[in-house]
C-alpha cells in the first residue's frame, strides 16, 4: 500500500512537471491571420517595413549603390521609389517627431529625407551590432536592439535605459534572424532560433509569453510591425538588377 502510495505521488508530480514545461512553451494561444500581401521591388533583399498612419515604406539593403526606399498607399499599390543610398536593415517612423528613419548596416540610426533623397546621420554609434535590424515602440518614445538574445532598450534621445536577456531564448547565428526584432506597444517579437517561421513573443520586459508559427517562411532582417500588424518578407534576393519580393501582414489573435 505504502508503495502504491508513493508511485501516485511521483505520478503526480511528473504530471505536474509536464503541465508546467507545457505551459512555458506554449504560453498564450496566438493565431496569425493574413490580413495584406504586397509586392516590394528591390535591389538586393527586403530589409523593413513601416507605417506612417497614412502610407507603408519599405527600405531595401544588401548595397548602397543600388538602394531604394519604396512607399505604397494602404491597400499596398505602389505610389512613389526613392533612391536613398544606403544600405538599411530596418525602417521606423517615429508619430511624434513625423519623421522616418532608417537604421542602416553600422551603429547608428539615419534620419530619412525623402524630398532630397538622402539620409544623414542623427543619433551616431547608439547600437552594438553593425547588423542589427531594430525596432521603435509605434509611439516612438523606445528603441530596441537584440543581441546574443539580449534586448537594449533606448529612448526616444538614443540614450540606454535598460537592457534585459530574453527568458527561453537560446541564440542563434543565423544572420538576420539573431538580430531582429519587432515591437508593438504592449510586445516584443523574435525569430525562434532555427527557425525562418517560428515567432517567439516577449512582454516588453522580457517576460516570455508565447510562441506560434507563421504560415510561411521569412526572410531574417524583415520582421516588422507596423500598423497593428507583425510583418515578414519573402525575399527578392534581387542583386543589382533587381526583383520582386512579397510583404505578408499578420493580424495576431490571442494577444491583447
Amino acid at each position: 500500500m505504502k508503495g502504491m502510495l508513493r508511485l501516485s505521488l511521483v505520478a503526480l508530480v511528473v504530471l505536474g512537471c509536464a503541465a508546467g514545461a507545457k505551459k512555458q512553451v506554449g504560453g498564450t494561444k496566438v493565431t496569425p491571420v493574413q490580413q495584406m500581401e504586397f509586392t516590394d521591388h528591390v535591389f538586393y533583399h527586403n530589409m523593413g517595413l513601416t507605417w506612417d498612419g497614412d502610407y507603408y515604406y519599405t527600405i531595401n539593403g544588401g548595397n548602397t549603390e543600388y538602394s531604394n526606399l519604396n512607399k505604397y498607399d494602404e491597400s499596398g499599390s505602389l505610389e512613389e521609389s526613392y533612391s536613398m543610398g544606403a544600405d538599411g536593415r530596418a525602417i521606423l517612423y517615429s508619430p511624434a517627431e513625423e519623421q522616418l528613419y532608417v537604421k542602416p548596416y553600422g551603429t547608428s540610426l539615419d534620419l530619412a529625407d525623402l524630398d532630397l533623397e538622402f539620409t544623414v546621420e542623427d543619433k551616431e554609434g547608439i547600437f552594438s551590432e553593425d547588423q542589427s535590424s531594430v525596432a521603435m515602440s509605434p509611439d516612438g518614445e523606445k528603441l530596441y536592439e537584440l543581441e546574443d538574445g539580449t534586448v537594449t532598450v533606448f529612448d526616444s534621445d538614443g540614450e540606454e535605459e535598460t537592457s534585459f536577456e530574453l527568458s527561453s531564448y537560446n541564440s542563434t547565428t543565423d544572420l538576420g534572424y539573431s538580430y531582429a526584432i519587432a515591437a508593438s506597444d504592449k510586445f516584443l517579437f523574435v525569430w525562434a532560433p532555427d527557425s525562418d517561421t517560428d515567432i517567439l513573443v516577449y512582454g516588453i520586459d522580457g517576460e516570455y509569453v508565447s510562441k506560434f508559427a507563421l504560415p510561411r517562411s521569412g526572410f531574417g532582417f524583415s520582421l516588422s510591425w507596423a500598423n497593428d500588424m507583425l510583418w515578414i518578407a519573402e525575399d527578392a534576393d534581387g542583386g543589382s538588377d533587381g526583383a520582386d519580393g512579397t510583404w505578408y501582414g499578420y493580424q495576431l489573435k490571442g494577444l491583447e
